[in-house]
């Protein structure tokens, strides 16, 4: 398993997030809601879970 942080803008790592999903070998085992940073509304965090299929 591997995590990963996202960061960024809602929308751009919404585009992120779709292509993730695409990639052929891959599966994602978890999606966080999407946390805004502190001081902005602007940027935020997403996180997942992801494994590698055999």
């Amino acid at each position: 398993m591997i995590k990963i942080r996202l960061m960024g803008k809602k929308e751009d790592m919404h585009e992120m997030i779709k292509r993730i999903y695409q990639i052929k070998g891959i599966e994602v085992m978890e999606l966080s809601d999407f946390y805004t940073n502190k001081g902005t509304s602007k940027y935020g965090r997403i996180y997942m879970e992801v494994e590698q299929l055999k």
